[in-house]
């Protein structure tokens, strides 16, 4: 492609945006910069896929396909042959990123902050992998960024520590901020030393604090760092484009699937002598926020706290294992046939369930209950959909799907633990919960002004993405280019859309068994597992 035809484009991620939780930030003037985007372009919701969860979310944005193409339905999968605990990472996605296809096209790409792509591939450009899942200080493309970013700008791939009992003005929360700025300095940094044709910068943190503090000061302080770091990359860039993974509601209460899987006689623990002290409330997650209402977090150091938990059953009354991993153990296999991971995914025991009629009766069951699930106070039904897998994942990895995917109404959060003794909770932490429809914006020449577009999905900004630069679209994309974005006499109308072969990127999945450990402590700080 020659250098004539090339755009300067900007596209801003930001985990857990969502325009009914900002609108009235923005109608109040508190986010400028974000007010102006949807007035100069289009904007609306954006369909996240199933579940509405960071992993998978962020890489079926990424490649412009859904989970059963990639083979990750979570942050963490159920190897129920071995029963034992998968944690996903970038090397067991063989499906190429859109950049891959600008990098073909001619356009140096650099992604800064991106959760999901630990561990980093080579690009034409660069990438610097984003939070939770980067494990070692090698989460940069090429590796020397890392160094130099953590020297210069003070870098944090994502906050170490939690939320857990902080108020807005405790200093996690001043840390959670200043790791915000961190991440959009870092990518200035670099792209003022390196700059690349696209950049993408994606904040993690964000959807964090959403979580414990919702519509708090915390998080408009949080959208009002990522505003004005809008207002200073939009004038280097033709094009800009907002997205997120998913959206943010508020959180009325937490239902606990594998409770009600025990209480329904699909789900059977063993039992031991120490059960008794995860029952009085003796354990990991009760201690953790104890030491964080105390405010000792600053006083102890991530080993010293995993060394002396460890000694504390997890919430799920295992010792010296945390997680689903605790879960599993737990659970009585001889005689359990189901299972569930937090979110959604819920797995079938084929080795009990062998007969094919007897396990599509099974899903039907499950199917037919947690539909009729009704929360005891308010009588709402607390799922909107329990699909089984085969409807929403199709592709080569579709067999590794959960059985099913029950998705939540968004102001219940689906939780995994087995330690609480009713399936009903008030929220123990989060005041946000994810959301599936997330939002998106996107401005530039040849787009329509103040707009509201209506049926987005997120894996429709891939191959939109790909058109704006010119770029053919892979075959093998489940997205469609937003032809309603453009006005009617832009070239991105007129000129056709283009399609190509996909490509492989031909990783192999690499575990790492300290990475499984550093991820799924970083998973319970945030409040995905106990």
């Amino acid at each position: 492609m020659s250098t004539e035809k090339k755009i300067k484009m900007f596209v801003l991620g930001l985990d857990g945006g969502s325009l009914n939780f900002v609108q009235p930030w923005i109608e109040g003037g508190y986010l400028p910069n974000f007010k102006t985007l949807m007035e100069l372009g289009c904007s609306g919701d954006l369909e996240s896929c199933l579940p509405p969860v960071t992993m998978p979310a962020w890489r079926v944005y990424s490649t412009g396909k859904y989970p059963g193409k990639l083979g990750v339905f979570w942050h963490q999968q159920l190897d129920m042959k071995n029963r034992t605990v998968i944690t996903p990472n970038a090397s067991m996605i063989h499906s190429a990123d859109y950049w891959d296809y600008l990098n073909r096209a001619g356009f140096r790409t650099g992604i800064f902050g991106m959760p999901d792509l630990y561990p980093p591939r080579p690009v034409d450009g660069f990438v610097v992998c984003g939070g939770p899942s980067v494990s070692s200080t090698e989460y940069s493309y090429p590796q020397n960024w890392a160094a130099e970013l953590e020297r210069e700008v003070n870098y944090e791939v994502c906050l170490k520590g939690d939320f857990f009992g902080a108020e807005a003005d405790s200093p996690i929360v001043a840390e959670a901020l200043n790791v915000i700025e961190k991440t959009f300095r870092g990518a200035d940094y670099i792209y003022r030393r390196d700059p690349v044709d696209f950049l993408m910068t994606a904040i993690f943190d964000i959807n964090r604090i959403q979580h414990f503090f919702y519509d708090q000061k915390p998080s408009l302080q949080a959208w009002q760092i990522a505003d004005d770091w809008l207002g200073k990359f939009a004038p280097q860039f033709e094009y800009i484009a907002i997205m997120s993974d998913h959206g943010t509601e508020s959180l009325e209460r937490a239902f606990f699937l594998n409770v009600w899987l025990k209480q329904e006689g699909y789900l059977f623990t063993k039992f031991k002598p120490m059960d008794i002290l995860p029952k009085l409330g003796i354990n990991r997650t009760t201690a953790g926020k104890i030491i964080s209402i105390l405010g000792l977090r600053r006083f102890l150091d991530f080993e010293s706290v995993r060394k002396y938990s460890s000694l504390l059953p997890s919430a799920s009354g295992v010792f010296g294992e945390f997680g689903n991993q605790a879960v599993l153990s737990r659970t009585d296999w001889s005689k359990t046939r189901v299972i569930a991971l937090a979110q959604g995914p819920i797995y079938i025991n084929r080795e009990l369930v062998k007969d094919q009629d007897e396990y599509e009766r099974l899903r039907s069951e499950l199917v037919e209950k947690l539909e009729a699930m009704q929360e005891p106070r308010s009588g709402k039904r607390v799922f909107k959909k329990v699909y089984r897998s085969e409807e929403i994942y199709q592709g080569p990895h579709a067999e590794m799907a959960p059985d099913l995917m029950a998705l939540n109404f968004d102001e219940y959060h689906n939780r995994a633990g087995l330690s609480q003794p009713a399936v009903f909770a008030d929220s123990w932490a989060w005041k946000g919960n994810n959301r599936h429809n997330g939002m998106f914006m996107l401005a530039g020449p040849g787009i329509r002004h103040g707009t509201t577009l209506k049926g987005v999905r997120i894996v429709d900004l891939a191959p939109t993405i790909l058109h704006l630069h010119g770029a053919a679209v892979p075959d093998d994309m489940d997205g469609r280019v937003l032809e309603e974005a453009f006005l009617p006499d832009s070239s991105h109308s007129l000129v056709p859309i283009q399609r190509q072969a996909a490509i492989d990127v031909g990783y192999t999945f690499k575990k790492e068994v300290e990475s499984d450990q550093i991820i799924s402590d970083r998973l319970r700080d945030l409040g995905y597992i106990e």
